[in-house]
């Protein structure tokens, strides 16, 4: 991941707070034509996110009635029991069901959680946020968990710290799902877009003009992700 000596877009950088992996956040500031296109593309991906949404809860909706005939216990419960339930995870992400297994199995555990959980609260919240709440398990801790939601106004961002820190609070901490392969793809499509020339050259320049303060908080972030890849190495030779 080398980087020329030259080149690089204003950039901002926020120190994260305390990961394993620390990432550089760079903000590269708009063109007046990026920002007068900017609330159009807000607008038109707020669009494509309720159109996904909504799909979402009429498809889970349609395999809890059909296919688990509308009975949430076995939705949440006996999947496994239901051959056409394992039928479709089987085709998932195939060419004859183009839907991944993560679509499948949160469009009928939310359509399941629908039923069961009979609050206004939430009802409220659109599927993003209900997926946040699912790791919390007992239908009363959600309930009262999109209640608080709800009463703040929480982002899909601030429901998830909020989560997380209940799961902390219950000695449950979220586990991470980690594999080779998705350790893989994720450093992968990050060394891609850093190596990207382009992006190398905009860093460069954006580099030599930074504050002092910002130059340090820059290596602090380029030493901490070296220091993660390190350790990484290590314990692969280990």
């Amino acid at each position: 991941m080398a980087t020329s000596p030259k080149a690089k877009p204003k950039l901002r950088t926020k120190p994260a707070p305390t990961a394993a992996l620390a990432t550089v956040h760079t903000q590269l500031k708009l063109s007046p034509s990026e920002r007068a296109l900017l609330p159009e593309a807000l607008r038109l991906a707020e669009r494509t996110r309720n159109v996904v949404e909504d799909a979402l809860v009429e498809f889970g909706g349609w395999v809890l009635v059909h296919v688990f005939a509308d009975d949430a216990q076995a939705a949440l419960k006996r999947r496994r029991d239901n051959g056409l339930w394992c039928e479709l995870l089987e085709r998932a992400g195939g060419p004859s069901l183009r839907l991944s297994r993560k679509f499948l199995y949160l469009a009928v555990t939310v359509a399941a959680h629908d039923k069961r959980i009979q609050d206004e609260s939430w009802r409220l919240l659109e599927p993003g946020r209900k997926e946040f709440l699912l790791p919390l398990g007992d239908e009363a801790v959600m309930r009262k968990a999109a209640q608080h939601v709800v009463a703040m106004k929480l982002s899909q961002k601030a429901t998830k710290q909020y989560v997380r820190a209940l799961l902390d609070e219950q000695g449950k901490p979220v586990r991470v799902q980690a594999s080779a392969p998705k350790l893989v793809a994720r450093v992968q499509r990050f060394r891609q877009s850093v190596s990207d020339p382009a992006f190398q050259r905009g860093v460069a320049r954006s580099l030599k003009s930074l504050e002092p303060s910002d130059k340090a908080a820059v290596k602090k972030e380029l030493e901490s992700l070296r220091a993660w890849a390190s350790e990484l190495i290590a314990t692969m030779r280990s």
